[in-house]
C-alpha cells in the first residue's frame, strides 16, 4: 500500500517538492529548509551530508511516517525503510525476522523461511538463521535487516546508512551484493550515506545536502567510467555547502 500522504503516479520513482519541517519547541528547531529532491524510477541515488542535517528525518517523511509542515511528496507507493537501527525483533530468529514481511504479505511461513535462508546466505549469514538477535554481532543484525529489506518484494527502498556497523571488507561484499540485486530487479533506490566513495560507488546520482536546516544543494551525475572524478565534485559541493573553502 502507498505511504500514508504519499500520491503513486505512474512509474515508482520518488520527488519531494518544498518539504520543511520543525521538530520541538521553544522555540521549533528547522531541520528540513526546503527539499526538492528527484530518485529516478530504477535507479539508485545517494544523498550525502553532513552528520545532523537531516539525512534521516527526511526519509520518514518520505516515507509517510512524518507529516512535513510545508511541501509534499509524490512516488514511490510501494516502499519499504531500512532504518539505521535494525530493528529485528527480540523474540524472532533470524529466519523469522527475516521472512516476516513475506508472511504477512500472504505467503505461506514455509516458502518464506525458505527465501528467507536463502537471502541470508547470500549476504554471509549460512547457519545463523536460527539465532535470535541479541546472540548476533551488530554487523549480522545490520545484514539481517538488509535480508529482510531485499525480501520484501517492494520496488522502492530507503535506505538509511545500511552498510554503517560493517567492517571494510564485509561493507564491500554487500556493496556487491545490492548491485547485483539492483541489476536483476531494478528497484528504485533511495540511499543515505555518510561515505563518498560508498556514494559514487553504488549510485547512478548524488545529491549533496547542506547542514541544518537540509537542502539539496547539488546534483551529481555519476560516470562510471569516472568514479573519482565525481568524488572530487561531491567533496567539493560539500565544502561549499558547509561554507568551507
Amino acid at each position: 500500500m502507498p505511504a500514508k500522504g504519499v500520491k503513486v503516479p505512474d512509474g515508482h520513482g520518488i520527488r519531494a517538492f518544498g518539504i520543511r519541517l520543525s521538530r520541538g519547541d521553544n522555540p521549533p528547531l528547522p531541520v528540513l529548509g526546503g527539499v526538492n529532491l528527484h530518485a529516478a524510477a530504477g535507479q539508485v541515488t545517494s544523498i550525502v551530508g553532513p552528520s545532523g542535517c537531516g539525512k534521516s528525518t527526511l526519509l520518514d517523511v518520505l516515507a509517510g511516517l512524518i507529516p512535513p509542515d510545508d511541501g509534499h511528496v509524490e512516488g514511490g507507493g510501494d516502499m519499504v525503510l531500512m532504518p539505521q537501527r535494525d530493528a529485528l525483533l527480540p523474540w524472532r530468529t533470524l529466519d523469522e525476522n527475516v521472512a516476516l514481511g513475506a508472511v504477512l504479505s500472504g505467503e505461506t511461513p514455509r516458502d518464506a523461511t525458505g527465501r528467507a535462508r536463502a537471502t541470508l546466505a547470500r549476504l554471509g549469514l549460512t547457519g545463523f538463521g536460527a539465532h535470535f538477535p541479541h546472540a548476533l554481532s551488530g554487523g549480522m543484525r545490520q545484514r539481517g535487516a538488509l535480508a529482510r529489506t531485499l525480501l520484501s518484494g517492494r520496488r522502492t527502498w530507503l535506505l538509511d546508512e545500511p552498510f554503517g556497523a560493517l567492517d571494510a571488507l564485509t561493507r564491500a561484499d554487500m556493496h556487491q551484493v545490492l548491485l547485483d540485486i539492483h541489476a536483476e530487479h531494478e528497484p528504485t533506490l533511495l540511499l543515505v550515506t555518510h561515505d563518498i566513495r560508498e556514494a559514487v560507488t553504488l549510485s547512478h546520482r548524488v545529491l549533496v545536502a547542506s547542514p541544518r536546516p537540509m537542502r539539496i544543494t547539488r546534483e551529481i551525475e555519476v560516470d562510471a567510467a569516472d568514479r573519482d572524478g565525481a568524488a572530487v565534485q561531491v567533496l567539493d559541493a560539500l565544502r561549499m555547502a558547509a561554507g568551507v573553502t
